[in-house]
């Protein structure tokens, strides 16, 4: 007698969602070159031709907003502002919003490159927006599913 095991993994799963292919389409890019296929293309906004172009760039939210936020951290009583998204040379980044923001001291604005964020103290996310709009920085990717 044989007994017949069901095959299990031979059954037709659902498609992944398009949010998950975007997700993973967006992680597989190089941070140092644009992508040049015909099906992808990136775009620049806030883009103030009077600008030189920076080294550095920030990917917009999918709802095409500057990925700034605010922190609070011991028990709300430090105010922390973080910059995510942050492509190319994050140290120019960095210096420029110091000199912006007058914040040049050596404990004011951090860099950690792991996430590729930048952390500054205080919070100053309208003033941060406000520099990362003048300077055009930011840009969204648009991809075309197959």
């Amino acid at each position: 007698m044989s007994i017949s095991t069901p095959l299990l993994f031979l059954r037709p799963r659902a498609l992944p969602r398009t949010s998950t292919i975007q997700y993973f389409l967006r992680s597989s890019y190089s941070t140092t070159t644009t992508p040049t296929s015909p099906s992808s293309e990136t775009t620049q906004y806030y883009a103030n031709s009077s600008h030189a172009p920076k080294p550095y760039r920030v990917l917009l939210s999918p709802s095409d907003n500057l990925p700034v936020y605010t922190m609070k951290k011991a028990g709300g009583n430090r105010l922390l502002t973080k910059i995510k998204h942050v492509e190319g040379d994050i140290e120019a980044l960095k210096r420029d919003i110091g000199v912006a923001l007058g914040m040049e001291g050596h404990k004011e604005v951090v860099v950690n490159e792991l996430t590729k964020c930048v952390v500054l103290k205080g919070h100053k996310p309208i003033e941060v927006k406000k520099f990362l709009t003048d300077s055009g920085v930011g840009y969204k990717e648009k991809v075309e599913l197959l």
